[in-house]
Parts: C-alpha cells; structure tokens; sequence
C-alpha cells in the first residue's frame, strides 16, 4: 500500500461509503510570510554581495597598527601634484590606482608618482563596468592598462582595483588567470560625492582599524565630469587631516603591497 506522506496528499475520510475531503490546508499567516521573504531577501543580500566582492581583498587581519592610503582615478593635475606633494611632506608613502587612459594623457605625472616611491596599482583603461563587458573587452582593460603603465613606469602593476568596487566572477577569473589580487577598501569617505575635507576625514576615521586599506580619490573616472579640475582638492585637504590624526593615534603607514606582505 502506498502511503499518503509519499504520495504528498491528504487522506479523504469516508462517510457512509462516500469519500469526503479532509479539512482543507490552511495558507501561511501574515507573519510566516513575512518573515519568508525577509529571508529570501537576505539570501539574495548574500548572493549579491558574494557575486560582487568575494575573492577581493579589503584589509588585512594584523594586530599592528597600520593602514594603507590607496588614490583612485588619476593621474589628475593639478591635483595628483598637489597630493605627492603632501605626501612627501609628511614623509607617507601611498599606493596609486591608475587609469590608463589617464596616464596615457598625463604620462610624465604617472611617472612621478612612481619616482616618488609611490606604489601603482592597475585601475583599468577606461572606468569601465567591468562585470558588464565580455571577456575579451574586459581583459582588454587590464592589460592595456598594464602594458602602458610599464612602458611609462618600467613597472608592471602587481594590483588591480575594479571601477565602483564591482567585479563579478567574470572579473575574477580574468584576473586569476592573470596572477593579480583584487583590492577594495574598509575606509571610504565617499569623496566622489562629499567634497569637504572634515567631512570625508571623519567618515575614514570612524572606521578605519588596523590593516584597513582607505580609499580616497586624487582623479574622476569619468573624464566628462564638470567637477574633475575643482573637487578633488577636497580629497587632498582630507589626507593631511588623515595623516595628522591616524598618526596622533599610533598608526603609521604602508603601501597595499606592504599590508599584503604582513
């Protein structure tokens, strides 16, 4: 005889020789279906979150007290020049993202940052979305970048940073087959929308934590945008502010290179 629970219905009772349906199933509370759903989104938080960052590094696990000052976007005169010039000051060595496209414009600056001991790390040519272009484009981005940056620099970036901090596993593929790490941030003081210094400061430092990597931008990734030549002296008023403060805390600081080889 097959049994109910393995056919997957409910049994009828039999009246007077008749078949009389059982109670009919209940559907789920309001409450049951809500927190169904407030489940399923969070499934779905997780899933999205994987696709976009797993893999990538955003700061490393170490008790010593020290971070990483990572630049996005440049090189960006005037005020790629006026940040080296800071840094320098302050005797802070930095790790700078660079766009290809942008170093291809200015490529005497590009080869500044690396004479002043800066680390440089491989932004992409063009800003693009990289979870939105096919393979080859993708790669594309990546090693014309690279080889640009080498003919400038004489080094070839050993770090990748994706445009918008999105990679997707197409991206992490592409960079696995070419041996570089993906670097993202713990400290961000969203300076491609909040311009003053204080500001941006405050949202870094009530952050950051030992092994953090802070992301900070001395460029614009998209070349159009009005407020390329007037907004970013914010972001360099903002690392002095940085430097100043994180060190009166005991941090000192490192390249991204440097906090990987912790």
């Amino acid at each position: 005889m097959t049994s109910w629970s393995k056919m997957g219905a409910a049994p009828c009772a039999r009246r007077n020789g008749r078949a009389v349906p059982g109670p009919r199933q209940q559907g789920w509370s309001p409450m049951r279906r809500f927190l169904a759903v407030t489940l399923l989104l969070a499934l779905g938080v997780v899933a999205l979150v994987s696709w976009c960052y797993a893999g990538a590094v955003t700061a490393v696990d170490t008790a010593h007290k020290v971070v990483a000052l990572t630049y996005d976007d440049g090189p960006n005169p005037p005020h790629t020049q006026a940040l080296l010039a800071l840094l320098e000051s302050r005797g802070v060595r930095a790790t700078f993202f660079l766009k290809g496209a942008n170093a291809a414009a200015f490529p005497v600056l590009a080869r500044q940052v690396q004479r002043a001991g800066h680390e440089i790390g491989n932004h992409g040519w063009s800003h693009s979305a990289m979870w939105s272009l096919n393979k080859t484009l993708m790669r594309d981005e990546v090693a014309r970048t690279a080889d640009l940056l080498h003919g400038v620099t004489g080094m070839r970036p050993a770090l990748f940073r994706p445009p918008y901090g999105i990679q997707g596993p197409g991206l992490r593929r592409a960079l696995a087959e070419l041996g570089l790490p993906s670097i993202l941030a713990s400290a961000s003081g969203a300076d491609w929308e909040v311009f003053e210094p204080r500001a941006i400061a405050d949202a870094i430092l009530a952050s950051v934590e030992p092994g953090g990597i802070i992301l900070l931008h001395d460029g614009h990734g998209d070349v159009d945008d009005p407020r390329a030549q007037d907004s970013r002296a914010g972001s360099v008023e903002a690392s002095a502010i940085l430097i100043d403060e994180l060190r009166s805390r005991g941090y000192r600081f490192v390249t991204v290179g440097e906090l990987l080889a912790l």
